[in-house]
């Protein structure tokens, strides 16, 4: 198995995606869920799955709905 080293060069968190879009925390952890259930597809690491899942909310917090699709 390789090492996975990763590299935080901006920190989104869902309180800062929540004051982005104008919704609830509780929102945002609810897509961002799924978001880590579908990166898991791809990475067995929880943190690299949620970190690419934070970075795709960040571009369109409807992302995994439309991934969905």
């Amino acid at each position: 198995m390789r090492k996975v080293t990763v590299t935080l060069t901006m920190i989104t968190t869902p309180l800062k995606l929540s004051k982005k879009y104008g919704v609830t925390v509780a929102e945002i952890k609810k897509e961002l869920a799924k978001g880590i259930k579908t990166e898991h597809e791809h990475t067995k690491n929880k943190l690299v799955a949620e970190k690419i899942a934070l970075d795709h909310l960040n571009e369109d917090l409807k992302y995994y709905h439309k991934l969905k699709k």
